[in-house]
């Protein structure tokens, strides 16, 4: 009996197709305690906002692409990281153009009121890639983040605490997920509709997805009346909580906060030796790195990549499965 009910915990997504049966096993990347998963991508974005090494943007923005994929988001993950290349590459063409700095002047340009000499150098195109990259691991992060804890984990876990925050942030991270998917459904509707958003002239489709727009800012002040309604209507704020949600510590868990651990201690030992530092102006540093360099970042990802790792073998090993 305790192992049939390990394994129905385990196949919870059950897909009918071609007149038989088939399990799908949900990914263990969704299935982590939300104190954990909170505290992976808290220790991913300290990471990311303080180091700007091109090494480590570059492997964390292809674990990220490998999360998505563990995810079978792939798709969806391609969609966001859309919108955040164009932001970024705006960034990379905007900092060339107006940052002084840098020893190595690849382009000359004429003498511009108010700004001076125009002049683009080597080192100022490497930061605004770096930049770029990082913009990038930024969008990808929240992505991975809204995928992997629900926002009611998040409200749960700090229910007893920072209630108010905890919701403020629950609501934020359901924002964009939810906005993209309902203005996904408005265009569709559209579409059966008889509007063609591609044709026409550009004035014409200009007035087609600002009906779209008007259409999705109506359905979202409509969703947040009703969120406000509901929320009223079950009493909130009204006296005592009760949590209706209790989630469990697993091994897995302890493993991957192993992890995370280990994470911070490289990262600090890194920063001590200054292996993971890397400086742009007014001249790059040498991108290769030596070994106890490359031991430090072999490292760090080794212990970013234990959510993924343990994903890896929960997909292919029934035992690994059953302990943690």
């Amino acid at each position: 009996m305790k192992g049939n009910r390990r394994l129905l915990s385990v196949l919870e997504e059950k897909h009918m197709g071609n007149g038989e049966n088939t399990f799908t096993l949900t990914p263990l990347l969704t299935r982590f305690h939300p104190g954990v998963a909170v505290s992976y991508f808290l220790c991913m974005l300290i990471l990311i906002m303080l180091l700007d090494h091109p090494v480590f943007l570059v492997g964390t923005l292809c674990l990220s692409a490998t999360m998505a994929q563990g995810l079978r988001s792939v798709e969806d993950w391609n969609n966001y990281m859309r919108l955040g290349l164009m932001m970024s590459v705006i960034v990379l063409f905007v900092n060339p153009l107006f940052v002084r700095a840098g020893e190595t002047i690849l382009w000359w340009g004429p003498k511009l009121p108010l700004l001076g000499h125009m002049f683009i150098t080597l080192e100022a195109i490497c930061y605004g890639a770096a930049m770029s990259l990082k913009l990038l691991n930024a969008f990808s992060l929240f992505f991975l983040f809204s995928r992997m804890v629900h926002p009611d984990q998040i409200l749960s876990l700090f229910s007893g605490t920072l209630f108010r925050s905890a919701l403020v942030l629950s609501l934020a991270t359901r924002l964009f997920p939810t906005v993209a998917q309902r203005l996904k459904s408005i265009q569709e509707i559209q579409r059966l509709r008889g509007v063609q958003f591609e044709q026409g002239s550009r004035r014409e489709r200009l007035g087609k997805y600002g009906g779209l727009v008007e259409t999705l800012l109506y359905s979202s002040l409509e969703d947040a009346l009703e969120t406000a309604e509901a929320m009223e209507a079950r009493g909130f704020n009204s006296g005592p909580r009760t949590r209706y949600r209790r989630d469990l510590w697993r091994p897995r868990d302890s493993i991957c906060l192993t992890g995370i651990f280990i994470v911070l201690a490289v990262f600090l030992y890194g920063i001590w030796e200054g292996s993971l530092l890397f400086t742009f102006y007014p001249a790059l540093d040498p991108l290769l790195m030596d070994k106890k360099g490359l031991g430090i970042f072999i490292a760090l990802f080794s212990g970013l990549s234990v959510p993924m790792l343990l994903n890896w073998g929960w997909n292919r090993w029934p035992s690994l499965r059953s302990k943690i």
